[in-house]
């Protein structure tokens, strides 16, 4: 069945029980804690959800604590960075092990990498004119490691920019002055990584920069979903990959991608309508279910 909303239709869903799989909160780059991420999954009158921050794992007790106490499902995750040349791929893994001794050296190596990376993009700025300082990003990140987003609201705090759309339109989208690339991380190492950590990887928002080939090709590596729904995801793509799914046998998963009430961005809890189903099936093929809602 397929459901129009907000203008979109969104292949698969139906209109009973909902979930959110792409939502970020202070451990990576949202705005709100890990248990209000709970807090405005269950207000949005959703069943279950998963945290995906940034490269890594620092929320998923606080969130997954919350989630039980409000009687929600919890499925770990997290998005992690992969890249090709010239291009960022972005990676959603589901069900891993959090404790994972492999998967924490992963990202304890990704968080090295951040730091190295912020501090450069710093320097940049401060090249291009923009009065923006470390200790700027630090207090923006607080103890998340520090993204683009990080630098981006420091990049506003300091008044070089009106917003943080214009700080990365200016400085920090591939191709500006400040622009730093990650170290080189092959999709195939992360789909190792988690698989070995007992997890699943979805292929987040390819409704940006990634097709059917990239699909099919990571697909022959190791990749074990796409993200149909993504706020990204215009309906052409949204039809094309919940197709290509199908035919691949791939899991499906969608998500607001929300980073906080007040983060800039598309999307709200439960935007996306993704059905229960996915969240259950994404559990089924991972070593980590997603927890049941209390009788």
């Amino acid at each position: 069945m397929n459901v129009a909303i907000a203008g979109r239709t969104v292949p698969g869903s139906g209109t009973g029980p909902c979930v959110d799989l792409h939502m970020h909160s202070t451990a990576s780059d949202g705005t709100v804690a890990p248990a209000d991420v709970a807090r405005a999954v269950a207000e949005a009158g959703l069943v279950g959800f998963s945290l995906t921050d940034h490269d890594t794992t620092q929320g998923l007790a606080e969130a997954e604590a919350a989630a039980r106490a409000l009687g929600l499902r919890f499925l770990p995750g997290a998005e992690l960075s992969a890249n090709e040349p010239g291009r960022s791929v972005h990676l959603l893994a589901y069900g891993f092990d959090a404790a994972d001794p492999g998967l924490q050296a992963f990202l304890s190596r990704y968080r090295e990498d951040r730091q190295r990376r912020a501090r450069e993009i710093v320097e940049r700025l401060q090249a291009a004119g923009a009065r923006v300082t470390w200790e700027d990003v630090e207090l923006q990140a607080g103890a998340a490691a520090p993204t683009r987003a990080h630098v981006g609201r420091a990049v506003v705090a300091c008044g070089a920019v009106a917003d943080i759309n214009e700080a990365f339109r200016r400085y920090l989208s591939r191709g500006r002055p400040a622009f730093v690339g990650k170290e080189p991380t092959p999709p195939k190492i992360v789909f190792d990584c988690v698989h070995a950590a007992g997890g699943v990887v979805c292929l987040a928002h390819p409704g940006r920069a990634h097709g059917e080939d990239d699909v099919r090709r990571w697909a022959s590596q190791g990749l074990d979903g796409v993200e149909v729904v993504h706020p990204a995801n215009p309906p052409a793509v949204q039809s094309r990959m919940n197709a290509l799914a199908g035919e691949l046998g791939l899991l499906r998963c969608g998500g607001s991608d929300w980073h906080g009430p007040d983060a800039g961005r598309r999307g709200v809890p439960g935007w996306a309508h993704v059905p229960l189903r996915w969240l259950e099936e994404i559990g089924r093929r991972s070593s980590r279910k997603a927890d049941r809602q209390p009788a």
